[in-house]
């Protein structure tokens, strides 16, 4: 590693904290930053600041606009990303219901399923953002994809019994638990991972507190067993997440 100038690892690092340089450009950055602390702080950081460790170390004076520009640029190509793959969903149910009418989605729910599939997409890209580790991005990408799909399965059936049943309504608490926390934990690592740990909790209270309150509604499809089932599927999902977001937080520590 002694062979790679300092210059240049300073030029990559913009691309790696932005998430888009190559596998071997971040091995690269990796293996330098275990000699060079400031290099390491920068990585940990997530920024990167005018702060010399000592007066040998310099950092361009472009370097955090050049972050930021491509950033951005990054951000922008995803959007249209998720916004075209949010068209291509749609149309989906459109061009079902040219052959058949088991699928009848009128303007409004398409306008409710844009909203939610664009946000979910939107959401993942700017959380995303907050580390380049793999399993972090995984973790949020499961969180948003299982907030996405209770939602919409509330809105279109309901989980307990029909949708119109007000047990449902208890689902509103998992996603506002999930929402606080990432914004108590500001999205770090180990937040997280205590963040879902608490929404698969919340998780399971639902359907003990659904047969507690309103048990008739538990006898209506998919009954009292498929109930439990799917919102244990629901915490799994979370706790996963949970999972990953605690070993990111592990490696980070011993970074």
């Amino acid at each position: 590693m002694e062979s790679v100038a300092r210059n240049v690892i300073l030029d990559l690092l913009p691309a790696y904290i932005a998430g888009e340089a190559s596998k071997e450009s971040r091995a690269l950055v990796e293996d330098y930053a275990r000699n060079d602390t400031q290099i390491a702080k920068f990585i940990l950081s997530g920024k990167l600041e005018k702060d010399p460790i000592s007066p040998n170390m310099v950092v361009p004076d472009d370097l955090e606009m050049k972050t930021i520009k491509r950033v951005r640029q990054s951000i922008n190509l995803q959007m249209m990303y998720v916004a075209f793959a949010t068209a291509t969903i749609l149309l989906a149910p459109l061009i079902t219901m040219q052959f058949t009418d088991e699928v009848n989605w009128g303007l409004l729910d398409f306008v409710v399923g844009g909203i939610l599939i664009f946000g979910t997409g939107l959401t993942y890209v700017l959380i995303s953002r907050i580390s380049a580790s793999t399993a972090y991005r995984i973790a949020v990408g499961i969180v948003v994809v299982a907030c996405l799909l209770l939602i919409w399965m509330n809105l279109a059936v309901g989980i307990i019994g029909s949708e119109e049943n007000p047990a449902n309504l208890l689902y509103i608490g998992i996603i506002a638990i999930a929402i606080i926390g990432a914004g108590i934990s500001r999205l770090q690592p180990l937040g997280m991972a205590s963040t879902m740990f608490a929404t698969a909790f919340a998780q399971i209270l639902v359907p003990v507190i659904a047969f507690i309150i309103w048990k008739p509604y538990l006898e209506e499809s998919p009954g009292i067993v498929g109930v439990f089932i799917i919102n244990v599927f629901f915490a799994l999902l979370f706790v996963i997440s949970g999972l990953l977001f605690r070993s990111v937080a592990r490696r980070q520590t011993v970074v």
